[in-house]
């Protein structure tokens, strides 16, 4: 394990498969991407710290609450428990893109927020692993080693490139 190495995970996208024109609302919605349980688990050997940094609107948009993200987010940890891996923090900005703030992506405060409660985080050995622009510019943004992934190219794929 890479001292201070840490892998920031986008999660629609790069964990579970996202659905079309909404948002996973329940764990029964939750689709893990084809290999991505195996690849935390392999992740979680060489990476100090798994972190997944994520926009989730649709609070904001009044379509779930807090309270049903936090459960999908804690069944979806046991599956990655299950197979081995490990989460070590979660941060999610639940606002509208259309308001103006700094924890939605691109915007780096769940980053900035990560690092206060992470201090050991060595950003030169760290990536941000997402599937679109804005994940990508908030990583370069922090100064992380940034990759994108999609339905072709998935977080499985560069796993198995990377070790």
């Amino acid at each position: 394990m890479y001292n201070g190495s840490t892998l920031f995970l986008d999660r629609d996208g790069v964990i579970n498969k996202k659905l079309d024109g909404r948002y996973v609302r329940s764990f029964k919605e939750f689709l893990f991407m084809p290999g991505s349980l195996s690849a935390i688990s392999k992740l979680s050997d060489v990476f100090q710290f798994i972190i997944i940094i994520t926009n989730q609107q649709g609070i904001g948009k009044g379509l779930m609450t807090k309270s049903d993200l936090e459960h999908v987010h804690d069944e979806m940890i046991k599956e990655i428990s299950k197979k081995g891996g490990r989460i070590n923090a979660i941060y999610y900005c639940p606002d509208l893109a259309s308001k103006k703030c700094n924890c939605r992506k691109p915007g780096t405060k769940m980053f900035e927020n990560a690092l206060k409660d992470f201090p050991k985080i060595d950003i030169k050995k760290s990536y941000m692993i997402g599937d679109s622009d804005s994940d990508i510019e908030a990583g370069k943004a922090m100064h992380l080693n940034t990759v994108k992934v999609d339905n072709n190219y998935t977080l499985a794929k560069w796993t198995e490139e990377f070790l």
